[in-house]
C-alpha cells in the first residue's frame, strides 16, 4: 500500500546529493563488482570500528552464515543466543544442523540477559563446542568487556550479531566492531539501518586467518595458488562449495559515503530519542528501556513499552489508530522460538522466558530515523498520549 507524502514510517533511509554523486561516480568506472570501492568501503569501515579486518557481504545474513561457516559450527555445538532478534540469529545455526539454545532478556534494555548466559555457557558442553551469539538489539550494546570476564571457558567462540549497532560504544567507550570481546562481528547496512548500502553487511575481525576464510566464503570457495598461477595465469581451484555473496561497487559507494556522516546521524538519533523521552515522561503506561544506555547506543530503534491490558486495547488497535494519524510502527520482535520453523521442534518453551513475553506483549517501536523532524516526533507523542487518554 502506497502512503501519503506526509505519512512518518517507522524507518527511512537518509540519502542525499553527494550519495548520489557517489554512486554514479561508482557506475562511470570500469568496475561494476569487485573492485576499489568494496576495498575502499571494507577499509574504512574496519578504521572506523578499529579493527584489523573487514569483508563486505550483499547482506548482514549472508555475513552471518560466514561468520558460522568459518568458525566451524559443527552439529551437535552448543549455540546460545537470544530470542529477541531476527530470525537469522538463530537461523544460521539451523542451517549448520545445530539447535540454538535461548537466553531470557533483561527488560531494561531488550538484551540477554548476560548472567543468565554466563551459566549456560560455563556449563560443560557434553560433545563439541559452545558458540555465542550477543545480539545489539535496537543499537544498544550488551557489555561484552563484562560478559568476557564472566565466560570462564576461553574456548568459547563469541560472534557478535551487530546488525543493529554499527557506531554504537560499549560501555568502556571501545566501538562496537573492534572485536576486542570477539571471533568477529557483523553488521547490516539495510536501508532501516543507520547507514546503508541497499542490501548488505560486513564482518569484521582481528584473525587474519578468519579474514581469509570469510573472503574464500564469500568468492564461491575459490583459493587462487600463487605457484600454480606463475605457471597458467588462469588456474584457481575450489576447496569448497559455498556461493557468490559479493556486495558490488555501486553499494560500497552509497556506503563509503554514507560513512562520512554517520557521527552526525547517530547524533540526529540521539537527540531524537532524548526528545522522545523528555515528551513522553510521566505518561501513564509507557515505559523506555534505561536511558544508562543512552550515551553509548547508535539507536537504530526506539521501542516503546505499553501495558495494553491496562489501557483495554490490543496492539493492533493502538497501531491502526496511529497509522489512521499517519504514523507507522513495528514490533521488534516476535520471540524467534515462537515461530513454526521452531515450534514444530522445540514445542511451546515460552514459559521458561517470563521476561522475553513479558517485553513482546508490550512492545512497540516508534519512527526513528535521520530525517524524522522534531515536528514528527511531537506529534506521533500527541497521537500515542491520546490514544493512550482516550483509553484510560
Amino acid at each position: 500500500m502506497l502512503e501519503a507524502p506526509n505519512f512518518i514510517p517507522y524507518a527511512r533511509q537518509s540519502i542525499d546529493d553527494s550519495d548520489r554523486e557517489e554512486v554514479m561516480k561508482a557506475m562511470s568506472g570500469s568496475f561494476l563488482t569487485r573492485g576499489p570501492y568494496v576495498q575502499a568501503f571494507e577499509q574504512a569501515i574496519a578504521n572506523y570500528c578499529g579493527a584489523k579486518y573487514a569483508v563486505a557481504f550483499n547482506s548482514a545474513s549472508t555475513g552471518l552464515m560466514a561468520a558460522c561457516h568459518v568458525g566451524k559450527i559443527q552439529p551437535g555445538d552448543r549455540f546460545i543466543t537470544t530470542p529477541n532478534s531476527f530470525v537469522i540469529s538463530t537461523g544460521v545455526a539451523s542451517l549448520r544442523k545445530t539447535t540454538p539454545t535461548f537466553v531470557d532478556i533483561d527488560r531494561k534494555s531488550g538484551n540477554l540477559n548476560i548472567e543468565q548466559l554466563a551459566c549456560n555457557a560455563n556449563l560443560p558442553a557434553s560433545r563439541g563446542k559452545t558458540v555465542v551469539l550477543p545480539v545489539h538489539f535496537a543499537g544498544i550494546p550488551v557489555d561484552m568487556k563484562k560478559l568476557d570476564q564472566m565466560l570462564r571457558n576461553p574456548n568459547v567462540l563469541v560472534i557478535e550479531d551487530a546488525a543493529h549497532a554499527l557506531g554504537s560504544r560499549y560501555p568502556s567507550g571501545e566501538k562496537v566492531g573492534s572485536c576486542r570481546w570477539s571471533a568477529m562481528t557483523v553488521f547490516s547496512f539495510h536501508p532501516a539501518k543507520n547507514l546503508t548500502t541497499g542490501e548488505g553487511g560486513m564482518v569484521l575481525t582481528n584473525d587474519p586467518d578468519l579474514d581469509e576464510r570469510l573472503r574464500r566464503f564469500r568468492n564461491n570457495g575459490i583459493e587462487k595458488n600463487g605457484e600454480m598461477q606463475k605457471k597458467m595465469p588462469w588456474y584457481y581451484e575450489v576447496e569448497e562449495i559455498t556461493g557468490n555473496f559479493h556486495m558490488t561497487e555501486l553499494q560500497a559507494a552509497l556506503g563509503l559515503s554514507q560513512l562520512k556522516r554517520l557521527d552526525f546521524f547517530i547524533s540526529k538519533r540521539q537527540r531524537l530519542v532524548a526528545l522522545y523521552r523528555q515528551l513522553f515522561k510521566h505518561t501513564p503506561h509507557l515505559n523506555f528501556f534505561s536511558p544508562k544506555h543512552d550515551a553509548y547506543s547508535a539507536y537504530h530503534l526506539f521501542v516503546v513499552q505499553i501495558d495494553f491490558k491496562a489501557i483495554k486495547q490490543t496492539r493492533t488497535e493502538v497501531m491502526r489508530k496511529l497509522y489512521e494519524e499517519g504514523i507507522g510502527t513495528q514490533v521488534h520482535y516476535i520471540p524467534i522460538y515462537r515461530h513454526p520453523v521452531y515450534k514444530s521442534s522445540l514445542g511451546d518453551i515460552s514459559p521458561f522466558f517470563p521476561e522475553m513475553e513479558a517485553y513482546y506483549s508490550e512492545a512497540l517501536s516508534l519512527p526513528l530515523y535521520v530525517d524524522l523532524s522534531e515536528e514528527e516526533v511531537q506529534k506521533v507523542c500527541f497521537c500515542l498520549k491520546k490514544v493512550l487518554k482516550r483509553a484510560s
